[in-house]
């Protein structure tokens, strides 16, 4: 199963990195963040089935494909986002984590303005009825 050899590399490299953080910080935080896109990578080759299987009933419901591109661009920047700012914590640099979370909460806020303001005009529409 992937999830398992996913989660033996991460363990793995935890345990050495905790091991060798004393002598060499450095390549602790090396092998940590090695370890971080391995698991990434590994993820990324799977989801293709997932959002194959989410566009097919999203077409099945009516719900238009640019919702839905929408959705999978809001997660994709949440996801990016969480690795890299818990690669920062983990190498100490909490302000640069904090910087990036603030950069992505706004760039999803930005992606979502075209929806925002789609969903304002229907409900002005209904209230003008």
């Amino acid at each position: 199963m992937e999830i398992l050899r996913i989660c033996a590399v991460c363990l793995i490299a935890a345990v050495l990195a905790k091991v060798i953080q004393p002598t060499n910080r450095d390549l602790a935080a090396i092998l940590s963040i090695s370890a971080v896109i391995f698991a990434a990578f590994s993820a990324v080759n799977g989801i293709s089935g997932v959002i194959s299987g989410l566009a097919e009933t999203a077409d099945s419901a009516g719900v238009a494909s640019g919702y839905l591109s929408l959705a999978f661009k809001a997660l994709g920047i949440c996801y990016i986002v969480e690795l890299c700012s818990s690669s920062c914590r983990d190498c100490g640099e909490t302000a640069l984590a904090s910087a990036l979370d603030i950069s992505g909460r706004i760039a999803i806020s930005l992606l979502c303005l075209p929806v925002l303001r789609e969903f304002i005009e229907v409900v002005k529409n209904i209230l003008e009825r």
